[in-house]
């Protein structure tokens, strides 16, 4: 900023200088005739792309907001918003007037135009010359796979998609709509060129590689029901063909030197590599790291990583979040977005009874250490509770000292928990109401990475606690201070260790959460090459993919028998649970004719009766049971009246925004069924 201030102040001071310069007009031309010189700019266009992924990734979760998460899935089969009035939550509010649908519309638009400008730039200045004699393949490659990827996103949020190669430089009012499936056999071509001219290793930190480009084109291969052209590229991935990557198996990154979490669970390998690969750029000792675990150079599993930075004492504000919205959006909340919100602090707090006793139900210092694991430096409540005296917090408000989570970060902004998981990806294996975990020694599901419970200052678990509540209560008729409703419970949710860290940046009186972002992880590779031979009949094959990432989690073998398309949606959410992008899985998956492997689970797919989307959602999605507005009752296993959610079968994808239809007035965009 200083720098234009200082040009602009040098302009005024020569025209002040010569009244007839300075009435005198002139044309300043910054545009593509006259920026796009040398490799610097098209490397500057391109960073300009990449802003605008990462702004889908982390610009719109301060306040909790649900933009990013729509592509990860939320409202579906693993996670739903806090919000029981969201279109997410409650469907039928999601319309074509839905600012949510719009956004995202608009965004990957703008990034394919972004990546368009950058391809027809390069193709009209041959003059540039470039440091290598192959980076101009590469930096093109770059940009036609950013392309790719906005369409694969637009064809699986929204079932159709504009697409075109070539920038856009003047209103238009006569575009054609294609179908997904015209779509997807454009982005085979997108995808097969960007694999074969990006390099292997990333040009930089943060930007795509041939992997990547193979990744997705495997997905792609799935949806057009070509399914041996799927394996092949995902082979090329796993094998080792397009870069050396494959599963952290030892431990590694900024924390490798802790043997076991903060409660005393091992972190022996391999499960600890998975702990390790969630882990902030805070080390063991407590000091920094250049970068978080994502992007440690020992990390052979992330093949694209969507960046945020912060250096402390430098930065104001985390960097490579905040792309075109700086009001949406200065600080990384993603960890906030899960962390536990009563016991940070929410609604309930001290309870006094009729007869004066004081006790907890939960308060910010009602989460304590077990009893001999107590950090140095830790808080002690400033509470008059006998239970509560001489425990040591976990979450400290002046300190911020192994902090339950970030909840207030940066400039005073308090983030609320925006996000609850499928009680199917909470319940533990074997939980007569059903779990996503099927088997209790699988480290994913283990308290070191959902921590169910917590410590209180009684020196007891909350779930005792809770139990002793409810004893109290009913020995205590008349009493309303030892009610316990579902009110005081519903946000004593886990606290989720891939989302979360217990050592932060604090600087300037602000605490920071800096991990970086996987946009693929080669764990998901192994998950599309296990579904396109579960596609060609190959369960022993499809196994054999699953239990490479089952046995890095101390999961138990599935058998051949096991695999159909349930379970590996199924060890999709186990895997890469809030990572994956759901939405794009779950459409594609639906209605699709090319998806004849899915028949056997779900043998309707249409817009009107069921698909495969609609039908894991009702499932496994979250019931909202204090809100019953238009949700079906059913009694579970204990014979407690539930809710389903009320999603529809169209909403397999997105109305398309009415801005978008209103505007083609040349040429008439039909509205997605059921809107």
């Amino acid at each position: 900023m200083k720098k234009y201030i200082f040009i602009l102040l040098a302009l005024v001071l020569a025209v002040s200088c010569n009244d007839e310069a300075f009435l005198e007009e002139k044309t300043y031309n910054d545009d593509t005739s006259s920026f796009f010189k040398n490799q610097q700019s098209i490397e500057i266009a391109l960073a300009s792309a990449y802003s605008n992924i990462q702004y889908m990734v982390f610009g719109n979760q301060r306040g909790g907001s649900e933009h990013n998460w729509m592509l990860n899935g939320m409202g579906l089969d693993s996670f739903a918003p806090t919000n029981a009035n969201s279109h997410f939550s409650n469907w039928p509010t999601l319309t074509e007037d839905s600012g949510y649908a719009r956004h995202y519309g608009d965004y990957m638009y703008k990034l394919a135009n972004r990546a368009n400008t950058v391809v027809d730039m390069i193709d009209e200045h041959p003059e540039i010359e470039y440091s290598t004699a192959t980076m101009k393949d590469e930096l093109r490659a770059e940009a036609v796979f950013l392309r790719a990827w906005a369409y694969r996103v637009l064809a699986g949020m929204f079932g159709c998609l504009v697409y075109s190669e070539h920038m856009t430089t003047e209103a238009r009012y006569d575009y054609e709509m294609i179908s997904r499936e015209e779509g997807w056999e454009k982005l085979v071509d997108d995808f097969a060129y960007a694999e074969q001219n990006l390099p292997a290793k990333p040009r930089l930190m943060g930007t795509v590689t041939k992997a990547a480009a193979a990744h997705y084109l495997s997905e792609i291969y799935l949806s057009l029901g070509k399914f041996k052209e799927a394996e092949d590229a995902a082979s090329r991935v796993i094998n080792g063909q397009d870069g050396d990557y494959h599963l952290m198996t030892t431990r590694f990154g900024n924390r490798k030197d802790q043997a076991v979490d903060r409660y005393g669970n091992s972190l022996a390998a391999p499960q600890g590599a998975y702990w390790d690969l969630f882990r902030s750029s805070a080390k063991t000792d407590g000091k920094f790291a250049s970068d978080s675990n994502p992007n440690d150079p020992e990390n052979k599993e992330a093949i694209w990583v969507a960046q945020i930075d912060y250096t402390p004492g430098v930065d104001n504000w985390p960097l490579g979040g905040s792309g075109d919205s700086w009001w949406r959006m200065h600080v990384p909340v993603l960890e906030s977005t899960w962390a536990p919100w009563i016991p940070m602090g929410g609604k309930n707090g001290t309870r006094v009874s009729k007869e004066g006793e004081k006790f907890y139900v939960f308060t910010a210092d009602a989460t304590c250490f077990p009893a001999g694991v107590e950090p140095a430096g830790a808080g002690t409540p400033g509470a008059d509770i006998p239970e509560a005296q001489g425990r040591k917090l976990a979450y400290s408000i002046s300190t911020k000292l192994d902090s339950l989570a970030c909840r207030a970060q940066g400039n005073g902004a308090a983030t609320a928990l925006g996000m609850y998981a499928s009680e199917f990806f909470v319940r533990p294996a074997g939980s007569v109401l059903g779990s996503y975990w099927d088997d209790p020694n699988d480290f994913r599901g283990s308290e070191v990475m959902i921590q169910r419970d917590y410590y209180t200052p009684s020196g007891k678990k909350w779930s005792e606690v809770k139990a002793n509540i409810m004893a109290r209560a009913a020995a205590h008729p008349g009493d309303d201070a030892y009610v316990l409703t579902a009110a005081d419970t519903v946000n004593v949710t886990p606290r989720y260790w891939k989302f979360s860290d217990d050592k932060h940046i604090i600087d300037n009186g602000n605490c920071y959460y800096d991990t970086d972002w996987y946009m693929v992880r080669i764990a998901e590779t192994y998950l599309l090459r296990a579904e396109a031979r579960l596609a060609q009949g190959n369960k022993s094959g499809a196994a054999d993919d699953l239990n490479v990432i089952r046995s890095r989690a101390g999961a138990k073998p599935c058998a051949a028998s096991d695999v159909d398309i349930d379970y590996i949606l199924d060890e999709r959410v186990r895997e890469l649970f809030g990572e994956e992008q759901r939405w794009v899985t779950l459409s594609r998956l639906s209605c699709n004719p090319n998806a004849t492997y899915v028949l056997e689970k779900y043998p309707t797919q249409n817009t009107t009766t069921s698909n495969t989307l609609y039908e894991r959602t009702r499932k496994y999605g979250f019931g909202y049971e204090n809100d019953n507005r238009g949700r079906e009752e059913y009694t579970d296993e204990l014979g407690a009246i539930r809710h389903r959610p009320n999603i529809k079968p169209h909403n397999y994808v997105l109305p398309i925004p009415v801005q978008i239809i209103q505007s083609n007035k040349d040429v008439k965009i039909p509205q997605n069924p059921g809107y």
